[in-house]
């Protein structure tokens, strides 16, 4: 990997790090989309179908990003603990097709995994490094963005939070 590739991700860990111990706004309105699916070609996922019927967690994520790969096991296991609960979808960002798939590939992964060629879905939901997971509770409102890796605690946590009535 040259030299600037790997500053600009050391970087944009760094910052995700510190942005994750920062307490975010108030909940916000998640942005609805439609995007094809990675995980099943020629389908699209139109996320406005799932918003304010339950829960949603969105992980943003890249083949070539070392952290992601250490938490994909974790997603694939609390997604399957939390299926018919909770929605998962994958958001890849700057990656191949080919990548994107060979990661899916190797992680198991189940649920939904749309891509995100030119950002627009990780601008619409303040995503500035990877990997950052979106919680969006039943209302359809953001109520956590957090940036770098989850632990298997902290993810069962949020996720959690996101299935109690009282939910924000």
């Amino acid at each position: 990997m040259p030299f600037w590739t790997r500053l600009s991700v050391a970087g944009l860990v760094g910052l995700s790090l510190a942005l994750a111990a920062t307490p975010g706004p108030a909940a916000w309105p998640a942005p609805a989309f439609r995007a094809e699916r990675i995980d099943a070609p020629g389908r699209v996922l139109d996320l406005s179908e799932h918003l304010g019927r339950l829960p949603i967690v969105l992980n943003f994520w890249a083949s070539w990003c070392a952290p992601c790969r250490v938490e994909a096991p974790l997603l694939r296991n609390e997604e399957a603990r939390q299926r018919g609960r909770v929605l998962f979808v994958g958001v890849n960002l700057q990656d191949t097709p080919g990548g994107a798939r060979a990661f899916l590939q190797t992680y198991f992964w189940s649920f939904p995994n749309v891509r995100d060629a030119h950002g627009k879905l990780a601008r619409a939901y303040r995503v500035v490094g990877l990997p950052t997971t979106v919680f969006i509770n039943a209302a359809g409102q953001v109520v956590r963005v957090h940036a770098g890796p989850l632990t298997a605690e902290r993810l069962e946590a949020f996720v959690s939070a996101l299935t109690q009535p009282s939910a924000p």
